[in-house]
């Protein structure tokens, strides 16, 4: 399922989280802080709201390193404002258009997100990428961070970035409609249960589960009309996945000419769902309506 959420920092001011939980929003990401020492005024006060109210929150850290070891400095002043509390989504290392930052080259900025999202994992918590699709294209070696989650930002219709995403950032003019916030507020889209991984996982302060929680209902794939080469981009991931191996995946010719084909996968799930939507949407198969998907 799909969530929508916010991320806020001290420029919202004091935000209304009781408006926030009215309006349907149960996710948001908080800026921590900044720099090697920055703290954002309002993050102790947004994270009671949140609480408060039951809006499921993560931090981001808005960095200005522009080495490894100052990035490891931003991660300790990060993790100690986090001391104590349990944060239900992930924290995340927000590498912009700094002009030191940009000063570097793309081996020395992926350095940064190495060392920042290093720490923090190391110290145990749920660490993620935050970036537009521009710069996780452009001014990072992308292929070596394919280890960490990622929360792209591309304002639009549609997201292009190389990596699978678990939080889109799609606007920045409130398209939520929050009040209080007018035409300027970072929307967001969930699409993974990060509470429910986090807890899982034991990772943010949460003692881990002996077992993950079972999943209460499973989906149904239908992906194509394809291309022989996507059904077999697909057809891979499926067998990464252990669903060839349980009689989980179908195809059928979609025309006489044999040319495309149809696919039918599942019962699978929430999980695997999520995989092979990020890869149908790597293909351009969600953008294009060739991905569908029912509950069973």
């Amino acid at each position: 399922m799909i969530c929508n959420g916010i991320d806020v920092s001290k420029w919202q001011g004091a935000v209304d989280w009781s408006a926030v939980k009215n309006a349907g929003i149960r996710h948001a990401m908080l800026r921590a802080g900044y720099g090697t020492a920055g703290t954002d005024p309002q993050f102790k006060r947004n994270v009671a709201g949140c609480q408060l109210h039951g809006v499921h929150w993560g931090a981001y850290w808005y960095s200005y390193a522009t080495t490894p070891a100052a990035a490891r400095q931003e991660a300790a002043r990060c993790l100690q404002l986090l001391a104590g509390l349990t944060p239900e989504l992930p924290v995340a290392y927000d590498i912009e258009y700094e002009p030191g930052i940009l000063a570097l080259d793309n081996a020395g900025r992926t350095a940064l997100v190495k060392a920042f999202l290093g720490a923090v994992e190391e110290a145990g918590y749920y660490g993620i990428l935050y970036a537009s699709t521009d710069f996780i294209r452009n001014r990072l070696n992308w292929r070596e961070l394919a280890c960490y989650d990622v929360w792209a930002a591309q304002y639009g219709s549609a997201c292009s970035c190389p990596l699978p995403y678990g939080i889109w950032q799609y606007s920045s003019k409130n398209a939520l409609g929050v009040p209080g916030f007018g035409s300027s507020l970072d929307c967001n889209r969930f699409y993974k249960d990060y509470p429910a991984l986090i807890r899982a996982a034991g990772k943010n302060g949460f003692a881990a589960q002996s077992a993950p929680a079972s999943e209460t209902r499973a989906q149904r794939l239908t992906v194509g009309p394809v291309s022989s080469e996507d059904a077999w981009t697909l057809l891979g991931a499926c067998r990464d996945l252990g669903l060839t191996e349980a009689g989980l995946y179908r195809s059928a010719w979609a025309d006489e000419t044999h040319t495309t084909q149809t696919l039918t996968i599942g019962p699978v799930s929430s999980g695997d769902a999520w995989a092979l939507m990020r890869t149908c949407q790597g293909l351009g198969l969600t953008e294009a309506g060739l991905y569908r998907s029912e509950y069973v």
